[in-house]
């Protein structure tokens, strides 16, 4: 990430600016402005300012600086919400605007997320220690990265070693202070913004925090039901629901329902012909689904191929005797959404009755958890 070096950054700066010269407040019909200073203005840039919505973006006012990089805008902000300033795809800094907010902020036009300094609403403030937060780590990540490379280039493998766990203990941090931020900011709208970085198999309960603490704020809107239809998506394959029943075809055509598949105790296996880690782990359950079916264990495969030949030719190839079933429709399959399948392979274990025991469990763990339920 780019640092500007003679980048003024002090909202003082921008105080004098404003203190120093009688520029007039243009019209805003919801109260809200926006004071500031652009550092490096060569004049003509087109600088926006957008809403960001679910499925869209709206441009709802143009900045226009001065030859000295000052300006005010007065944009129409009716309730509050995600918003950028924009100059490019490459170049914009998301803010949170409300109704009635005065701000003062300062950047530099070449990088303006690096660069932004904000003082106003302690919404806006709030979404830019989040942002400082996700800098810091690409920041960080993207240097371990490429020491990596270097190290790999050079054949220091303990160093290699040494910076992977680096990466992965910084990973595990990061994580942390993103839950200490939820929990510590769920009223506030940058709680959103935060909570969308944390895995929903892990984090459900925080999820299921931020709605209900930004209910008061922003209940009844776009966001709001946005999030709170994630939340209803995601409870439905959490551990101890129940798994909504499948109906696809077989490999000859013939639809089949999932819950009329289900022996004592099953694996739900989402994978794909084309997908080499699904196809790595393929023997790890042949070999569990061998030692456990007399015991009333079975395996449905749920796949997300396209191509019917390479799927029937994958099952052929890895021994997968058991029950198969897909509409090949690759990523556009209804289970994906159904049950939040971001990758493969991915796997629910359930009860008979489809309850869901565990989840994502692969090799000696899938074999200790069928130990612990169906005995040696």
């Amino acid at each position: 990430m780019k640092k500007i070096v003679g980048f003024i950054g002090s909202l003082l700066a921008v105080a004098i600016i404003f203190t120093g010269c009688d520029k007039e407040k243009v019209v805003s019909p919801s109260g809200t402005y926006i004071e500031g200073y652009i550092e490096g203005i060569q004049g003509g840039e087109l600088i926006l300012v957008q809403s960001l919505m679910s499925n869209s973006i709206e441009t709802v006012d143009t900045i226009i600086p001065d030859a000295d990089g000052g300006f005010t805008v007065g944009p129409n902000i009716p309730k509050i919400g995600f918003y950028r300033i924009f100059i490019n795809n490459n170049n914009f800094v998301n803010l949170i605007l409300e109704p009635n907010d005065t701000l003062l902020f300062s950047a530099n036009v070449e990088d303006l997320e690096g660069s932004y300094v904000i003082e106003g609403n302690e919404e806006a403030q709030k979404l830019k220690e989040l942002n400082d937060m996700l800098n810091a780590y690409v920041d960080k990540i993207d240097s371990l990265n490429n020491l990596v490379g270097i190290a790999k280039s050079q054949q220091y493998y303990n160093e290699v070693a040494f910076l992977m766990s680096a990466q992965e203990e910084l990973q595990m941090n990061t994580g942390k202070k993103m839950r200490a931020f939820v929990v510590g900011n769920s009223t506030y709208l940058a709680s959103l913004s935060a909570v969308q970085k944390l895995d929903p198999d892990g984090d459900f309960e925080l999820f299921v925090k931020v709605k209900d603490d930004l209910e008061p704020k922003i209940g009844g809107t776009e966001l709001h039901k946005g999030l709170s239809d994630q939340i209803a998506v995601w409870k439905k394959a959490q551990i101890g629901s129940e798994m909504l029943d499948i109906t696809l075809n077989n490999p000859e055509g013939e639809p089949i329902k999932l819950f009329e598949q289900l022996g004592e105790i099953t694996l739900v296996d989402f994978w794909a012909s084309w997908c080499r880690p699904c196809r790595g782990e393929n023997p790890n359950i042949v070999k569990a689904y061998e030692k456990y079916k007399s015991k009333g264990f079975t395996v449905v495969g749920v796949s997300l191929d396209e191509d019917a030949e390479l799927w029937k030719r994958a099952i052929k190839q890895d021994n997968l005797t058991w029950t198969h079933m897909s509409d090949l429709k690759l990523w556009n399959s209804a289970v994906v959404a159904q049950y939040n399948i971001s990758s493969v392979p991915a796997s629910f274990l359930v009860d008979k009755n489809g309850k869901i025991l565990a989840k994502n469990l692969r090799g000696a763990a899938l074999d200790l958890k069928l130990m612990q339920l169906l005995g040696e």
